[in-house]
């Protein structure tokens, strides 16, 4: 094989090459790019009845009538807020404000016992009202004041705020 043919035929390859890469690149973008448009909107057959009618109603005569203001109503004397309750009020000397202090969160629970139905849940670090505690000291009956929920939860797991 001599220098010019061996030339020949890597200028033939790679023009081959050149030629394949950039007819596949051509077509790749055509559809690429009919991929990114986005498609026509649909036409409903009820977005054309109404297309047709409402030409017919703006050509009509009608001038709608003026809406009569209403009166302005006199404000009403804003009523004095009540105090709010303190929890001792509300619940008794017993009661007092406390957070959670379990990793976890708690379960609330609609009888002192831990097989009873399971009505809700606080997270680590909520606040709850302890209302009282069961006859044997294990669980406390608490109020949630974000739900207004009263369940209860097993004691030692809420630590006393104030």
């Amino acid at each position: 094989m001599s220098l010019s043919g061996l030339a020949q035929f890597i200028v033939g390859f790679l023009l081959g090459v050149f030629v394949l890469t950039g007819t596949g690149a051509a077509v790749a973008y055509f559809f690429l790019s009919r991929l990114s448009d986005a498609p026509p909107k649909p036409v409903y057959s009820e977005e054309n009845s109404s297309e047709e009618k409402s030409p017919a109603q703006n050509t009509s005569n009608t001038e709608p009538e003026p809406k009569p203001e209403p009166e302005p109503e006199p404000e009403p004397e804003p009523e004095p807020e009540p105090k709010p309750k303190t929890i001792k009020d509300r619940f008794g000397e017993q009661a007092y404000e406390a957070s959670v202090n379990w990793p976890s969160g708690l379960s609330l629970r609609s009888n002192p016992n831990p097989s009873a139905s399971r009505v809700g849940g606080v997270y680590y670090g909520d606040k709850l009202v302890v209302i009282g505690s069961s006859s044997d000291g294990n669980w406390q009956k608490v109020y949630v004041p974000e739900s207004g929920q009263q369940a209860w939860v097993k004691a030692g797991n809420v630590e006393k705020i104030n």
